[in-house]
C-alpha cells in the first residue's frame, strides 16, 4: 500500500488509540438490587473493599408510569440515594423491553413484566410475536406509538436522574428487550419480530413474506441449505434495530444524559437469531458499549477466557471509543458450578482491560439464594475471590506487522446453529487465530469487520495484512474489497474455504482462486503426509475439531506449494503467490501432538507471506 499514506494513517490511528487508552479510573460494576441493600445493609462497603465502584440498577417503565402521563420516581430515590450517598456510581438500565417483573423486595410477579399493564391494553398491535404468531412480552420497538409513548419515559428518566445525581451516571443503557442487549429477543428458539407489522413491512420492501430460518447449517455436511432471503432478512432487522437504537440514543443524549448498550456475544451460533451483528453498525449512536459473555456456547458450560479480548479488540476497530466487558455466571451458578469459573473471568477481564478503548468490566450471576421464594443476593464470598488486575500494556517497539482478521459477519448468519465436529467451527478458527498471533512479538493484531473493508477507513489503511479465517460464505462484496486491499499492497492469507459460498448460502465455488493462484482443489477426508522445500516432514492427522480432512490443491504457474503431498507432488496444502497465502485447512485447530508445530508453521508462513518494506522492515523474521 502507498508508503506516505500508510505511515501517516498508521501514526494517527496509534495516537487515536494511545490517547484512548490514557489511564483512567476504571469501571468496575455489578447488578444492585434493592433486596440487596435490604438483606445487607452494610453492602456497599463491602463491594467497595473488594474494587466495585459502580452500580447497575434498572429503572422500570412500569414503576415510573403506572398511570399514563403520570412520572414518579418515589420508589426509587431512596434506593438510588443511599448507592450514591455510600460512594458508588451509577449504571441505570432503562428497562423498557418485558423483562418478568420483581419487586423491591426480590419477589417475582410472573403476571407482570416492566412495561406499565396499560400499554398492552391500549396497543395490542403493539407487541412483537414469534414466528408461530404467539404473543412476546416485548413491545415492538418500530411501533410509532410505543415508540412516542416509550421515549416520553426515557427522556423524564434521563432529566430526573440528571438533575437528582450529577456527575454519577456513567450511562444509560437502552432496554429494548428482557435481556436489555441490542438484538432481537426469544421464546426457547423462535425468534421476533413476527407480527403483523414486521410482515408488512418485509413484504413491501422485498415482494415476498418474511422467511422463517428455523434449522442449523452445519458445513460439516456438506452445502447449507440456501435460502434466497436470508441477506434480506438480515438487513431488515439489523435496520429495524439500529434505527430504534440511534432513536432512544438520541432522546438520552437530549437531556444530556450518555447512551449505553448491551450487547451479547458476537459470532456465534446464534447470531442469526438475535440479529446481534448490529453492534457493528450503531458505534456513532454510543458512547458507551458493552460487550458480554456467559461462558455458554448454548449447549454447553465453556469456560473460555479468548472470548472476551477477542470482542474487546473487535468492537474497538469497529469503532466504539468506551467499551466495557462484561462476563456472566449465571449459567454456571445454575449447576453450582461458579466457583471453578472465577479463575478463567480473573483471567479473561485482566486481559480484555488491558486492551484499547476498554474502561472498565461488569460481573454478574455471582449470586447465593438466601429465600427460595425471593430473587437471590449479591455472594461476597465468591466476589472476593475475583482479582481483576490489568493485564500491563507493553509497547512492542519491534512490532513489523500489522495484521487485521476478518470477522465476516455475514458468515455467521448463514452457518446459523452449526456444529461440526461438535463446535461452532467457524467461531473456533477466529478465537485460535486471534489467540495465536495477538500473543506473536512483532504482530500488532485487530479484529475487523465488513464495515472495516471499505477503502476509507482509516484502521485498514494501517494493515499489512489480512488473514480471513473459516470465512466460508462471504458477500461478492466483501471478496471483491479484499481484492482491492491486495491489489493496494496488502497481503491476504486465508486457512480454509475464503467466500465458497454467497450471503444467501448459495454455493459459488470459488475461494478467490484466481487471486491466491490455486488451479484446482480436492477435498481429502482424512489426514495426510507433507513435505516442505527444506526437506521437512509433515503429518496431518484427522481430528474432531478440522471436521474434515484438508483441501488438496494445485497451484496455477506462478505460484507454489509450501507444503506438497509425498504422493502426488503437483498437490499441497498451502500455496504462496504473491503478497498471497492459502491453507488447505486450519491450522490453528490441530489439536494432536503436532500441534504446536502447525501454529508456528502458520505463524511463520503468515510472517513470509508479507513483503520486506520500510515500514515493515522484518526484524522479527
Amino acid at each position: 500500500m502507498n508508503f506516505l499514506l500508510r505511515s501517516a494513517t498508521a501514526l494517527l490511528y496509534a495516537l487515536f488509540f494511545t490517547s484512548a487508552a490514557v489511564a483512567k479510573p476504571q469501571v468496575a460494576t455489578l447488578i444492585v438490587m434493592p433486596q440487596d441493600l435490604r438483606q445487607n445493609p452494610q453492602i456497599i462497603g463491602d463491594l467497595q473493599r473488594v474494587g466495585i465502584n459502580h452500580a447497575t440498577v434498572y429503572l422500570n417503565w412500569s414503576d415510573v408510569e403506572a398511570q399514563p402521563g403520570s412520572f414518579d420516581f418515589s420508589a426509587y430515590n431512596p434506593y438510588f440515594d443511599q448507592l450514591t450517598q455510600g460512594g458508588l456510581s451509577l449504571v441505570v438500565v432503562l428497562d423498557m423491553g418485558g423483562r418478568t417483573y420483581f419487586d423491591a423486595n426480590g419477589k417475582m410477579h410472573p403476571d407482570r413484566t416492566t412495561v406499565p399493564t396499560w400499554l398492552y391494553k391500549q396497543l395490542p398491535d403493539g407487541i412483537m410475536k414469534n414466528f408461530s404468531g404467539q404473543i412476546t412480552p416485548q413491545p415492538d420497538f418500530a411501533n410509532p406509538t410505543v415508540r412516542e409513548l416509550s421515549a416520553k419515559f426515557v427522556r423524564h428518566a434521563v432529566a430526573h436522574m440528571q438533575q437528582r445525581y450529577p456527575g454519577k451516571v456513567l450511562g444509560y443503557s437502552i432496554g429494548l428487550q428482557e435481556e436489555h442487549e441490542i438484538k432481537y429477543g426469544q421464546t426457547g428458539y423462535q425468534w421476533r419480530d413476527y407480527a403483523d407489522a414486521a410482515q408488512a413491512a418485509f413484504r413491501a420492501q422485498n415482494g415476498a413474506p418474511l422467511p422463517v430460518i428455523n434449522y442449523t447449517s452445519d458445513i460439516a455436511l456438506g452445502l447449507p441449505r440456501t435460502e434466497p432471503l436470508l441477506h434480506a432478512h438480515k438487513q431488515f432487522r439489523e435496520a429495524r434495530l439500529k434505527e430504534a437504537t440511534c432513536f432512544y440514543a438520541n432522546t438520552i443524549r437530549s437531556q444530556g444524559g450518555r447512551a449505553m448498550s448491551y450487547f451479547g456475544e458476537l459470532f456465534t451460533a446464534h447470531d442469526a437469531i438475535y440479529a446481534t451483528s448490529v453492534a457493528e453498525q450503531l458505534a456513532d449512536c454510543l458512547d458507551v458499549a458493552v460487550i458480554d459473555y456467559n461462558f455458554y456456547d448454548g449447549w454447553a458450560l465453556s469456560g473460555d477466557a479468548r472470548v472476551l479480548p477477542m470482542l474487546a479488540n473487535y468492537m474497538a476497530s469497529v469503532g466504539y471509543k468506551q467499551i466495557m466487558v462484561g462476563a456472566y455466571a449465571e449459567q454456571w451458578e445454575r449447576v453450582k458450578k461458579s466457583a471453578e469459573l472465577l479463575p478463567v473471568i480473573n483471567r479473561t477481564l485482566s486481559t480484555a482491560l488491558a486492551l484499547p478503548n476498554v474502561i472498565g468490566y461488569e460481573v454478574g450471576g455471582l449470586q447465593r439464594q438466601l429465600d427460595p421464594h425471593l430473587a437471590g443476593t449479591i455472594d461476597l464470598k465468591k466476589l472476593q475471590t475475583l482479582n481483576v488486575r490489568p493485564t500491563p500494556a507493553t509497547s512492542d517497539t519491534k512490532a513489523t506487522l500489522t495484521i487485521g482478521i476478518l470477522a465476516s459477519t455475514t458468515n455467521y448468519y448463514v452457518w446459523h446453529g452449526d456444529r461440526s465436529g461438535g463446535v461452532n467451527v467457524h467461531r473456533e478458527a477466529l478465537l485460535a487465530a486471534y489467540d495465536l498471533l495477538s500473543t506473536q512479538p512483532g504482530f500488532k493484531v485487530h479484529v475487523i469487520g465488513e464495515k472495516n473493508l471499505r477503502g476509507d477507513d482509516p484502521l485498514l489503511q494501517t494493515l499489512d495484512a489480512i488473514v480471513v479465517p473459516h470465512q466460508a460464505a462471504l458477500p461478492a462484496s466483501v471478496k471483491q474489497q479484499l481484492a482491492a486491499f491486495w491489489k493496494q499492497g496488502g497481503t491476504l492469507i486465508q486457512d480454509m474455504r475464503l467466500g465458497e459460498f454467497d450471503e444467501n448460502g448459495k454455493p459459488v465455488f470459488d475461494w478467490m482462486h484466481e487471486l491466491f493462484g490455486i488451479e484446482a482443489l480436492h477435498w481429502k477426508p482424512r489426514g495426510g503426509i507433507f513435505m516442505t522445500g527444506d526437506g521437512e516432514i509433515l503429518r496431518l492427522k484427522s481430528s474432531r475439531k478440522l471436521y474434515t480432512g484438508y483441501a488438496a490443491m494445485t497451484p496455477r504457474p506462478g505460484y507454489r506449494l509450501l507444503a506438497t503431498d509425498i504422493v502426488n507432488k503437483h498437490q499441497g496444502i498451502m500455496v504462496r503467490g504473491e503478497r498471497t497465502l492459502a491453507f488447505g485447512f486450519t491450522p490453528q485447530l490441530v489439536d494432536d501432538a503436532t500441534q504446536d508445530l502447525w501454529k508456528k508453521i502458520f505463524v511463520r508462513e503468515i510472517a513470509n507471506a508479507v513483503p520486506c518494506t520500510a515500514i515493515n522492515a522484518c526484524r522479527s523474521r
